[in-house]
């Protein structure tokens, strides 16, 4: 397949999103609707189109100076990253259909809603780490109007912390990509890394690799700069389920796979000191996130707690820093967008239908929405890592790739895991406990499903389920992505 077709997941989401915004205002809801989703399934059709006949050619575009080049290829983990980003995309634009339907500005909100897609896109197919920090600092820019959607003083709060934490974030990682480039320029990434190992002493290198580690770590709410995550629940549930599933929080998450994997490698981070700061980290984030959540009374606050402790788990996985941890790391990475995914949409659901918030106004609404329940039930239960859900076979994958180091960070990682799925027992299962349980007198709340709001919220429930029941060809692709099989 010829290069330039790598220019089709940027550009399509692109052109969809500017349409959008020179579209009349006052456009027909059900026409603009059409767009929005001829768009990103197109958008998707595009991506499968290059995972099945991928390129084996990448494709230049432009030189900042002779050392930053501006480059597209898509290998094993690109392919990975833009299939599930794309693919999500289209699920989530017919959620919030039906749930944006009586907002105001929502011009505003598809605009960027597809611009952001742009951007996962080119960072999907990024060829090397300026490419990859050029279109993450679109992704910033395209959602900082959306997590202020709502205009209000809560949400323009929440739209400045927002970009305070992500552009100093992108401050930390731009500093670490001058010294690094400086030094070796911009080569394309390479499964293995570029980096000599005898630099694993060198003070400079560390030093480097932590910049860029905590940089992206911001997106990925590492500790301590998680807390913009928990704020920015205050949006729409749809641009809360892109922020905590699929584009912004995995867009950190990828990045550092990146990192430590194409332009470090494996074997250098881990044994590199600054490697260890970055495994302790994740493994005290897995932990203080979840206590967060047991304590949070919000409904979708606890789930962006939860959110902050699972994007550890994939840390945890990438920091370990051999091939069996970015396999497992890259397995939760789609099972916890499946899972999160569902239980934001049926989180809005209830928030939407109801005007209730907090978890102990959920007493008895399961009988009243009994679908959107029933799939926040096995979002829960595929969090918490019960057998039969996705969620098992990825955090059976991510302890056995930590067992495997056979040292004491090995076993601190498993210890944190298993303390973070009981808690993630506690307070996600809880919800669902006290939707279905009986109560006396009515329900604190009154509300119905929404017929469209629970078709991709049914679909994401099947797709956990599949996948705990035969994980086998997923777990395949992981590990043949990480052994550079594909």
């Amino acid at each position: 397949m010829n290069a330039y077709f790598l220019l089709l997941p940027i550009i399509i989401p692109l052109a969809g999103g500017i349409l959008l915004w020179f579209c009349d205002r006052n456009i027909k809801s059900s026409v603009r609707n059409i767009i929005v989703e001829t768009v990103l399934v197109l958008n998707a059709a595009a991506t499968w189109m290059l995972v099945i006949a991928r390129p084996t050619d990448g494709l230049y575009l432009f030189s900042f100076t002779e050392q930053l080049p501006i480059v597209l290829s898509l290998d094993g983990l690109g392919c990975f990253f833009a299939a599930m980003t794309s693919t999500l995309a289209v699920f989530v634009a017919l959620y919030a259909f039906s749930y944006m339907k009586n907002e105001e500005h929502q011009h505003m909100f598809y605009t960027f809603f597809v611009l952001t897609f742009a951007a996962t896109g080119g960072l999907s197919l990024s060829g090397n780490i300026i490419t990859l920090y050029l279109f993450y600092e679109m992704l910033t820019m395209f959602t900082i109007p959306l997590v202020m959607h709502g205009c209000g003083r809560k949400d323009i709060r929440a739209g400045y912390i927002y970009a305070a934490y992500q552009l100093g974030g992108a401050a930390f990682a731009f500093g670490g990509i001058v010294v690094l480039t400086s030094y070796v320029g911009s080569p394309d990434f390479t499964l293995g890394g570029f980096l000599e190992l005898a630099k694993s002493g060198d003070l400079l290198t560390n030093v480097v690799f932590l910049f860029i580690l905590l940089g992206f770590g911001v997106k990925s709410c590492i500790f301590p700069f998680y807390k913009w995550l928990p704020i920015a629940s205050v949006a729409p549930t749809p641009v809360t389920a892109l922020l905590h599933s699929v584009a912004v929080v995995k867009a950190g998450a990828f990045a550092i796979m990146r990192t430590v994997y194409y332009v470090f490698g494996g074997e250098l981070v881990s044994s590199m000191w600054a490697g260890k700061v970055g495994l302790a980290l994740a493994i005290f984030t897995t932990v203080f996130a979840a206590v967060l959540a047991v304590r949070e009374r919000h409904f979708k606050r606890r789930l962006a707690y939860s959110t902050v402790s699972n994007l550890s788990y994939i840390l945890v996985g990438t920091l370990i820093s051999t091939e069996a941890g970015l396999a497992a790391a890259l397995c939760h990475m789609l099972v916890h967008a499946l899972a999160k995914m569902n239980a934001f949409l049926a989180a809005g659901s209830f928030m939407n239908r109801t005007g209730k918030a907090y978890v102990y106004e959920l007493d008895g609404i399961g009988r009243k929405m009994p679908v959107t329940f029933i799939c926040y039930a096995i979002s829960a239960l595929s969090l918490t890592g019960i057998p039969l859900t996705s969620g098992f076979v990825s955090k059976w994958q991510l302890i056995t790739s930590a067992i495997g180091l056979d040292s004491a960070w090995g076993m601190a990682a498993v210890a944190a895991l298993l303390i973070s799925a009981f808690l993630c027992a506690i307070y996600s299962l809880v919800p669902a406990v006290r939707a279905f349980l009986p109560v006396r007198g009515e329900a604190r709340a009154d509300g119905r499903d929404s017929v469209g709001m629970c078709i991709p919220m049914v679909i994401f429930a099947l797709a956990n389920v599949i996948l705990g029941v035969s994980a086998g060809g997923l777990l395949d692709i992981c590990r043949s992505i990480a052994g550079g099989l594909i």
